[in-house]
């Protein structure tokens, strides 16, 4: 005799209590489970800017265009 039971609709294992989703126990609570907290991306801190030896840095004088305003 066949097997009547109702099965699940994911897995397909046979339902001692079919549920209206038509889901199991296992798979229902799969579905419904909340998503991983994804973690948060690190952004790299500024950090000083490095120097060639020899090199020396000119002071900035009034109204000069910086990288910044650019």
């Amino acid at each position: 005799m066949p097997d009547t039971r109702l099965r699940c609709r994911e897995c397909h294992r046979p339902l001692r209590r079919p549920s209206l989703s038509g889901y199991g126990p296992v798979c229902e609570r799969r579905r419904n489970a909340r998503p991983a907290p994804t973690p948060a991306a690190r952004t790299p801190t500024a950090g000083p800017v490095p120097q060639i030896d020899g090199q020396v840095e000119l002071p900035l004088i009034p109204f000069q265009p910086t990288l910044h305003s650019l």
